[in-house]
């Protein structure tokens, strides 16, 4: 009797490489503003492979798009009292179509653990399209399924069906892919190597047609309507890293992700996988047990990391965060300036004769606290500014703007007029440290997320 050889998984996060990049993001695009597409096999793979990254850049207002491109039809069921769902077993009355339902459900539920809030089938748009069609006439793809061949990786099935992934021809897979990708206009592309990570057939063939979609969907093509769809050449198609070889020459991404977002997606799949108590290790349906990281790595398979996005390829939505940002500063600065001004003079005298400018140290603290306010919430140095800006404007046009005013007194004979000229000096401070503040604290926040 032949001994069933172990099976081979590539161990996450075991090579990181002195250059190895901390991010996935072109250079200077903020992670609120990009927009990463995952091509992924079956559900589950996007949490094992890629939850920690997919969930960090959730976490960090990125819009993270999933696309799945079969329903994991013919995965091994783990729980017992579901054991009727798996095809081959002589409970299942059916192709896996009862199980694929099942597994949207889980992928579902793991999707919404990771902050993905957009995630879709090949077949469902804005995957699909509709000039190339199915071949199979099912609408979409079936899991081709797999086998263990002598040397303990991953090796295609002797039964597949003829609407599975491999049965379908590359060039019908990469349109949907294709289509998805003008539609989503993705920063980044992540999916798997040439190897598929494992060798799993479907995820051999996710990687041909991904990199494959990606090429035709920088060219022009007629959408649904007949109308010409706009092309989209994706800056960064990045591979997650099967075996580890310290030879490869690509360029390389490390990304500590997020572990609890990774834990909490992995369990929602729970026909496909078992997490250990401490949640250190996890097993597929064979009993391996392999170790969980929230260190992902990847490979560069197409773009220029160092290569900053240009102007056409900005987010629509990052242009109009820059009037946002604008309305945003002079609105809060023109509140905290017209307020701060016309209180900075109050004085609180005591009997004995001396006194408190409470008002200049409430005033000062309200437009540090604005102006502050503006630059983080905005995340722009120069809307931090805007505040002191217009408190300087305020200030000048009421002290010098008329004869008169009692609001801003500049007379250091008076001590309302000494107050007067140090507002003038603090709403100068003011401005300067806010800018300071904001991009430190920007430069700070680029480093962590891999986007300085």
């Amino acid at each position: 009797m032949t001994q069933q050889p172990v099976p081979y998984y590539p161990e996450q996060g075991v090579l990181v490489r002195e250059d190895a990049l901390p991010g996935l993001l072109p250079p200077g695009l903020r992670p609120e503003d990009a927009r990463l597409l995952f091509v992924h096999a079956h559900p589950d793979d996007e949490s094992i492979a890629t939850g920690a990254t997919m969930g960090r850049y959730a976490e960090l207002g990125a819009r993270v798009v999933l696309l799945t491109m079969t329903r994991g039809e013919r995965g091994e069921v783990i729980p017992e009292p579901l054991h009727a769902l798996e095809v081959g077993r002589t409970e299942c009355s059916d192709d896996g179509t009862a199980l694929g339902r099942h597994r949207v459900g889980e992928l579902d539920d793991a999707a919404a653990r990771l902050g993905v809030a957009e995630r879709f089938f090949a077949g469902e748009p804005p995957a699909l399209d509709p000039a190339v069609g199915f071949a199979g006439g099912t609408g979409h793809y079936h899991d081709s399924g797999m086998s263990w061949g002598p040397d303990g990786r991953a090796a295609p099935a002797e039964d597949s069906s003829p609407h599975s992934l491999t049965a379908a021809t590359a060039d019908e897979a990469a349109a949907h892919v294709a289509a998805a990708v003008r539609a989503v206009r993705p920063h980044v592309l992540v999916t798997y190597d040439d190897d598929g990570g494992y060798g799993h057939p479907d995820h051999v063939r996710t990687s041909a047609v991904a990199v494959r979609g990606a090429e035709l969907a920088a060219r022009p093509a007629a959408d649904a309507g007949g109308a010409l769809a706009a092309p989209w050449r994706t800056p960064l198609v990045w591979a997650v890293e099967g075996e580890a070889r310290p030879e490869d020459p690509r360029p390389q991404a490390a990304v500590h992700g997020s572990a609890e977002r990774k834990r909490t997606a992995m369990a929602a799949h729970a026909t496909q996988l078992v997490l250990a108590e401490d949640g250190s290790r996890f097993a597929l349906s064979n009993g391996v047990w392999q170790p969980f990281s929230a260190l992902e790595t990847y490979r560069l398979l197409a773009g220029d990391p160092d290569a900053v996005v240009a102007e056409e390829e900005t987010p629509r939505h990052a242009r109009a965060s820059v009037l946002s940002a604008l309305v945003t500063s002079v609105a809060a600065g023109a509140v905290a300036a017209s307020v701060a001004t016309v209180l900075h003079g109050a004085v609180w005298y005591s009997p004995a004769g001396w006194w408190v400018p409470w008002g200049l140290l409430f005033a000062t603290a309200l437009l540090l606290s604005v102006s502050l306010w503006v630059g983080t919430a905005t995340r722009r140095v120069w809307a931090a500014a805007v505040p002191g800006l217009i408190g300087y404007l305020v200030s000048w046009l009421f002290a010098y703007g008329g004869d008169g005013s009692v609001i801003v007194v500049t007379n250091p004979g008076t001590p309302v007029g000494i107050l007067g000229l140090a507002w003038f000096g603090l709403v100068f401070t003011v401005t300067l440290l806010s800018v300071l503040v904001t991009a430190g604290w920007l430069r700070a926040r680029r480093r962590r997320t891999g986007t300085a």
